[in-house]
């Protein structure tokens, strides 16, 4: 009797193993067959404008046909992009290709990088008016030059130590993109908003470069205008007389 109950045991984990294969095998044909793939959904809602963080991310697998090719599925292109400054990205979505963005590339970063009293000032320029290789995040110096209506030449510097903050090509886009042409068309300038009317009537009235220095410029005091200058005289006394 003993051994009937002993067989029987064994036999029920025999049984117990069959059925925990036959479901292992049966799990591992479906995983074969959905063909599954790690992706990434976003933990809550990451509202607009916010720079992803890891906290933001859950892994997750999914059969590879629920993925659309423009899914991101790789977490280093996710964390630390921005979120579109309109939008938000609910709990539990995938994250797009269009969601997310480089602060850079934000429709609004020009501003956002602009301090108290400052304006974006968009310069049409090229090499030859760049005054040396510039980039964003330098320092700068404006020079004008001028014709009056007599025909005199006035010259000399607008504003000094001013920030720029993109150089952009002939499409749009920043320097440093995979697509850009690399040949300067555009400089966005951090200046200072009461200086836009002689920034503007200078470019109307003649040539404005920028060029580079090798001083060391006083980061606490940016676009300053040179008053001491003969075109900054000239230009305060036109407008004056407007």
């Amino acid at each position: 009797m003993k051994m009937i109950v002993l067989k029987s045991a064994a036999a029920v984990t025999v049984s117990i193993l069959i059925a925990i294969l036959l479901l292992f095998g049966v799990s591992l044909k479906a995983s074969q067959l959905l063909d599954l793939q790690t992706t990434y959904i976003a933990s809550k809602d990451i509202l607009p404008r916010t720079k992803i963080s890891e906290s933001d991310l859950i892994e997750i697998s999914v059969p590879a046909g629920y993925l659309l090719d423009y899914s991101v599925n790789d977490k280093t292109q996710i964390i630390g992009k921005y979120t579109d400054i309109q939008g938000k990205i609910p709990a539990g979505s995938v994250f797009y290709k269009s969601m997310l963005y480089d602060e850079k590339s934000l429709p609004d970063y020009p501003s956002a990088q602009l301090k108290e009293g400052q304006s974006a000032y968009t310069l049409e320029t090229d090499l030859a008016r760049m005054g040396g290789l510039i980039v964003p995040g330098q320092r700068v110096d404006i020079y004008a030059s001028i014709t009056d209506r007599d025909g005199t030449a006035v010259t000399g510097i607008l504003e000094e130590n001013v920030r720029v903050i993109s150089v952009k090509d002939h499409k749009g886009l920043d320097l440093d993109d995979p697509e850009s042409t690399g040949i300067p068309y555009l400089a966005v300038l951090a200046v200072r908003s009461a200086d836009l009317v002689y920034l503007s009537s200078a470019e109307e009235s003649g040539t404005i470069r920028l060029f580079s220095s090798s001083r060391t410029y006083d980061v606490s005091a940016e676009a300053q205008i040179a008053a001491d200058s003969p075109v900054v005289a000239y230009l305060m006394k036109k407008e004056s007389a407007v």
